[in-house]
């Protein structure tokens, strides 16, 4: 009998090894599972590198088994889910799942399909310095087409401040992209960049929460 899930991989900065699961549970109740329970707690943290809403989760999670069952680990007891493969490896077999296996496809994941939305976002996390925390759980947000008044085309969070935003253009209203930054950005050594948002009808000016510096 098919039973609706999700593959996930996941990764760990302390394992030479990727982890190959699946579960009937959202993928992030697995995760905080997995970094509880040994053998995997000892070997984590774990996080989530990529996963696939799928049809019939343990057809397919015995298929990738078998796909790699050359590479599992054997030297680690009580699993059966650690493979010595390149994360990018299992990422390839994900992506080759047949299509008529695949449950939904959420408009996040044709989202990013759009390399200049990707290159955008990519450069939104560098330039803000949010690519150092990138992979610290609970900093930051990432949010598409929130429901808000304006409408969002994205938003990012840090902690219950939202820091960067992407107006949608509607309602003949124009699009607005809106970022905090450090306040030295105003100092008259930065004035390259304060000329550049300006002479892109951009404005430059204090945030509006409390605790911004």
């Amino acid at each position: 009998m098919k039973e609706k899930g999700h593959i996930y991989v996941l990764e760990s900065n302390n394992c030479d090894c990727i982890k190959i699961g699946g579960t009937n549970y959202p993928p992030a109740k697995r995760l905080q599972e997995i970094n509880n329970t040994e053998p995997y707690k000892s070997l984590g943290p774990w996080h989530i590198f990529d996963f696939r809403e799928v049809f019939d989760w343990r057809k397919i999670e015995h298929n990738l088994h078998y796909q790699f069952r050359d590479f599992q680990n054997h030297e680690i007891k009580n699993q059966k889910e650690l493979f010595h493969i390149s994360k990018f490896q299992a990422k390839e077999a994900l992506d080759a799942i047949d299509p008529e296996e695949i449950l939904y496809c959420p408009k996040i994941d044709r989202l990013f399909q759009d390399e200049r939305f990707l290159n955008y976002i990519s450069e939104l996390f560098i330039n803000t310095g949010l690519i150092y925390c990138a992979d610290i759980q609970g900093v930051w947000t990432l949010s598409i087409f929130t429901q808000t008044n304006n409408g969002r085309y994205f938003t990012i969070n840090i902690g219950s401040h939202e820091v960067a935003f992407s107006t949608l253009n509607k309602n003949n209203c124009p699009q607005i992209n809106y970022i905090v930054v450090d306040k030295m950005i105003l100092d008259s050594e930065y004035d390259e960049i304060r000329n550049w948002i300006l002479s892109h009808n951009g404005e430059v000016g204090k945030a509006s929460y409390s605790t911004a510096t």
